[in-house]
């Protein structure tokens, strides 16, 4: 009989400093946050699916405007006007060198970026087309008589294909930058030449050409995120 009653006793007073110890434990205890729940929440801060952005950007073929739509977190549309006109004049030997050209477009194009790794998060590959108005001209004039020597006219064909990639960022505070590199596949060019009193030799219209053709496109822009 005495022993069961220190057998009681003892129960007694351990019972209640077990519950205060697994209150305790349970208190203290962080919560779990499942896999599924967690990616969840990432995938949400990155995905920009309905959003949209403009900016202005400086490129190879001018400066202008670009905007932007989020199709899906994966996939933008986008387009951009740019200009850009350019004249300059020299001379050499009792002639003089002048030179003008114009260059208007607009470009619509579609991107698909990498999103599936951390690293290539903000890389992307994009095509479309462009609508192109641009010419040049140039002429050679002898100063005394101010007889004109030789002429070129140059004409780019209205439409080409543009593809290339870049890399894209939009901060966290809405700012957004990217730089890009495309070329143009399928475009042509004509060059006319006229000769009076003047002939350009092979070389001078093989390297004139080659400096005149504008293939590639380097765009560096710097918008706004909505």
């Amino acid at each position: 009989m005495f022993r069961f009653r220190v057998f009681l006793l003892i129960i007694l007073l351990f019972s209640p400093l077990s519950l205060l110890a697994q209150s305790e434990s349970s208190e203290a205890e962080p919560e779990v946050v499942k896999p599924e729940e967690s990616s969840e929440m990432q995938t949400d801060e990155k995905d920009r699916s309905g959003g949209s952005e403009g900016g202005l950007f400086y490129s190879t073929w001018g400066i202008g405007v670009q905007g932007s739509y989020n199709f899906t977190n994966e996939i933008l549309f986008g387009g951009d006007v740019s200009s850009q006109s350019t004249s300059s004049s020299g001379g050499s030997s009792g002639t003089t060198i002048e030179v003008e050209t114009n260059i208007q477009t607009v470009n619509a194009y579609a991107r698909y970026y990498l999103r599936d790794l951390e690293f290539t998060d903000g890389l992307f590959g994009q095509a479309g087309l462009a609508f192109r108005n641009w010419s040049g001209t140039g002429t050679i004039t002898e100063d005394k008589t101010k007889a004109k020597l030789a002429s070129i006219k140059m004409k780019w064909s209205p439409m080409v294909l543009v593809t290339g990639v870049g890399w894209h960022k939009v901060w966290s505070f809405g700012m957004s930058t990217a730089i890009s590199f495309n070329a143009s596949i399928g475009g042509s060019r004509t060059v006319e030449y006229t000769e009076n009193m003047l002939r350009f030799s092979d070389a001078i219209k093989s390297n004139f050409e080659e400096n005149t053709d504008f293939p590639t496109n380097l765009v560096i822009y710097l918008g706004y995120s909505f």
